[in-house]
């Protein structure tokens, strides 16, 4: 057998064996911290299904406080900012008014999102952070967390929307979770490599 022949049988072997090894880099993304009570729950910057599941734990007790960070929004025809936008669903959500807080600063990324928020619960003299985000980025979202706070003796939980549409089983079956996958795979090593 010649090594063009044998190189052919092992892409060949590769190609069919996918669904053993492609669900192992969907389900690697997905972490789940035990859900413990907080002092604040915080949904990062993205989709309402992270301010609305943010919203369900915050009423079932899970924390005293809500903290909606701020993003740039441009979207065409929304003249609200994203805190206010977060601020409208979380108390649509049953969240007082009196219990949610916006960090007004500007954030672009994870990581100026985690050091945002770890200003105000050093300023507020918290010890616990409730983190809720999308399935595909709870993974990194933690490796963030976990390397802000490493020294802050605040403790970080990360949860996952639940439910949501991100199937790490069949990631590469559906566009959006196809696009999901491969974006978080990038920033996680645009992260390692010191790009924040």
């Amino acid at each position: 057998m010649g090594a063009a022949t044998l190189a052919a049988l092992l892409l060949l072997g590769v190609i069919l064996s996918f669904r053993l090894w492609l669900p192992f880099f969907g389900r690697w993304l997905v972490i789940a911290d035990p859900l413990v009570p907080a002092q604040a729950i915080v949904p990062l910057a993205g989709g309402g299904e992270r301010v609305n599941h943010a919203a369900r734990l915050y009423k079932q007790g899970k924390a005293a406080w809500f903290v909606a960070t701020n993003t740039p929004l441009d979207l065409p025809g929304i003249d609200h900012s994203y805190s206010d936008l977060v601020r409208r669903a979380a108390l649509r959500g049953g969240v007082p008014e009196e219990r949610f807080l916006v960090i007004p600063t500007l954030v672009y990324s994870t990581y100026e999102e985690a050091l945002a928020i770890r200003r105000l619960a050093e300023m507020r003299g918290w010890d616990s952070l409730l983190i809720v985000t999308s399935p595909y980025h709870t993974r990194r979202a933690r490796t963030i967390f976990n390397g802000v706070f490493g020294d802050s003796g605040i403790g970080i939980t990360v949860r996952p929307v639940d439910p949501d549409t991100y199937n790490g089983d069949k990631w590469w079956q559906d566009s959006n979770n196809a696009r999901h996958t491969v974006l978080e795979y990038l920033k996680f090593v645009a992260h390692g490599i010191g790009y924040h």
